[in-house]
């Protein structure tokens, strides 16, 4: 360039390269965390993968494990401390520590050892598995217990199936005694006429329509594809489709299922089952509009009248349709049949296992039956002073084993000579009166088949439930209540205590008596998977099978997104305390959780 004939000298820019190196290097470091924080995201996500991943495998060896022992017989149930209320078994356990307790405590090929020793295990295996550290997969198998007016506490165990009120039994006893279902019903909490009377009409297999019932014509009616299902329902979800049966009275308030119930299949051309979404377990589907027509929710409404939320149990812990036992011995060998033809039979088969004077009685009590009142002039003798003719053959069967308390038998005598009355070995007022009516229930029957569904376990059945038993009054249920709490686990096991403890008579306890067990085979429990040192948790509701043939899920459902009513803590702290209504436990922190 020049300026006025002189030409200037341009100085280089040396400093552009400084700009531009740093442009570069700041480009370069840019790219560089975006590199990092996308390989850092992908780890987190990779490594949040692999622990669900190990989470979900935690939750099917988990229920492997309580397949297994629901599988066992009942005294190899009891030598583990038993299902029912079990911290040692089911608090936080890592996913190898029962099969080590099962071995340990006379599994598969192992001799039998006692109780003692089987405590003994479990509580070693407690140890080892508590050393591990915290990053361990662990599980718990819990239970909510919800005692009337009283405070909901967390138990380390099962809750058996039997404990509630089978819908096919309420089926039964109304097919047998018109109205004796629909009162059963009615004795549960929430439950109105409406709502019993379209549950009735829901299973039964006629198109008459109760009083307040609904039948097909009523559902058709209201322009809704709902039918009845004339039948027993395959599981409770069914029974939001029956008139007046709301979500909130089925499941519970706070339950996050019962609202994805209420609309599944929104959109959809009818009711029916769909897949789960984990290997074939089924859900209920049924149309959105069908659960919100305008009379569904008045009757839903009616339904609630009277009843606060959290005040009462909601349904699904007071109905079922799974309840059954095994009709074995504690040892896992079938019971004895009481009322099959052969006399012989029985008497091996109860041989060694009740005293001989009861045998006999039996016997007698088959051949020539039971009275009610013993004649005047009449005189008595032992069952074991009774010898009965060659070829005598049974030709009365036995209701229930209840028949031979306080039983009387008149033998027949040879001639013109009067007959002989001989008493039951078995009576109310004795003081071994229970032992001896659980030696007998233990080992004997009256039904045929391997399995019986439907009896209520006196064991465990709430109150609630307790009153809807035919010919128990309201007052009497609560009395059952109150008395079995007194009451140690072995006194429980008897199904005579309540004759014992003067709440029913022996007329109204022998009527009530072929509704009822002792015990059960179908299970349901929350499994929880979880890892202290944090990461997914897992919450999953099953009911197992443990009555028909090797145990098996009969239902699944997935609980995790539910209100959780206890903290984390307490599935590992060995410190449990319940205070201002909720369970308090010190320390554990908080896992994360997705």
């Amino acid at each position: 360039m020049k300026r006025g004939g002189c030409q200037l000298q341009q100085w280089p820019r040396r400093g552009v390269v400084l700009i531009v190196v740093l442009v570069l290097v700041v480009m370069l470091s840019l790219a560089g965390f975006g590199f990092l924080s996308a390989m850092s995201t992908e780890y987190e996500a990779v490594r949040l993968h692999g622990s669900l991943l190990q989470a979900r495998h935690t939750m099917v060896s988990a229920e492997s494990q309580l397949l297994w022992l629901c599988d066992q017989p009942r005294r190899r149930r009891e030598i583990l401390g038993g299902l029912t209320d079990n911290p040692g078994l089911f608090r936080g356990r890592s996913v190898d520590a029962v099969a080590a307790a099962g071995a340990e405590a006379g599994g598969a090929g192992q001799p039998a050892v006692s109780a003692e020793d089987g405590a003994t295990a479990i509580t070693q295996l407690q140890s080892r598995s508590l050393l591990a550290g915290d990053d361990v997969w662990r599980f718990s198998v819990i239970s909510v217990d919800r005692p009337v007016g009283g405070v909901p506490g967390l138990r380390f165990g099962v809750t058996t199936e039997s404990a509630k009120l089978h819908l096919a039994t309420v089926l039964r006893w109304e097919q047998t005694t018109p109205g004796a279902g629909r009162q059963a019903l009615l004795r549960l909490p929430g439950v109105t006429e409406i709502i019993a009377d379209s549950l009735l009409d829901w299973m039964d297999a006629d198109e008459l329509q109760r009083p307040q019932g609904a039948e097909s014509e009523y559902y058709q009616g209201l322009g809704l594809s709902t039918r009845p299902a004339n039948a027993v329902p395959g599981r409770l979800e069914q029974l939001l489709a029956v008139r007046g049966m709301s979500a909130r009275l089925l499941f519970g308030s706070g339950s996050a299922t019962a609202a994805a119930n209420s609309a599944a299949g929104s959109g959809s051309a009818g009711s029916g089952i769909a897949p789960g979404a984990e290997g074939g377990e089924a859900v209920l589907t049924v149309p959105q509009q069908d659960l919100t027509a305008e009379t569904f929710a008045t009757d839903s409404a009616e339904s609630q009248t009277g009843t606060v939320a959290g005040a009462v149990r909601p349904l699904s812990e007071l109905l079922t349709v799974w309840s059954a036992e095994r009709l074995s011995q504690p040892d896992g060998t079938v019971r004895v049949n009481v009322n099959q033809a052969d006399l012989n039979a029985i008497r091996a088969g109860l041989q060694g296992r009740v005293p001989e004077a009861l045998i006999q009685f039996l016997v007698l009590a088959r051949v020539s039956g039971l009275t009610s009142a013993a004649p005047a002039g009449v005189s008595e003798q032992p069952a074991e002073a009774i010898t009965l003719p060659p070829g005598a053959v049974a030709t009365v069967g036995l209701r229930s084993l209840g028949e031979l308390v306080d039983g009387m038998v008149l033998v027949p005598a040879a001639g013109n000579r009067p007959p002989t009355l001989v008493r039951s070995p078995l009576q109310s007022t004795q003081a071994d009166s229970d032992l001896l009516f659980r030696q007998l229930t233990d080992v004997a029957c009256t039904e045929p088949g391997p399995v019986i569904v439907g009896r209520v376990s006196l064991q465990e059945a709430p109150e609630e439930v307790l009153r809807s038993l035919p010919g128990v009054t309201p007052e009497q249920a609560a009395s059952l209540a109150a008395q079995r709490a007194r009451l140690q686990p072995f006194e429980r096991r008897s199904l005579l205590w309540p004759v014992r403890a003067g709440v029913l008579t022996v007329d109204q306890w022998r009527t009530v008596l072929p509704e009822l067990t002792d015990a059960g085979d179908v299970f349901q429990a929350e499994l929880v998977v979880f890892r202290a040192a944090g990461g997914p948790l897992l919450r999953r509701k099953l009911i197992v099978d443990g009555a028909s043939g090797v145990a098996r899920r009969v239902y699944w459902r997935d609980v995790t997104e539910d209100r959780l009513e206890f903290p984390l803590s307490s599935l590992t702290s060995d410190q449990l305390s319940v205070g201002s209504g909720e369970i308090v436990v010190r320390g554990m922190s908080r896992p994360e959780t997705l």
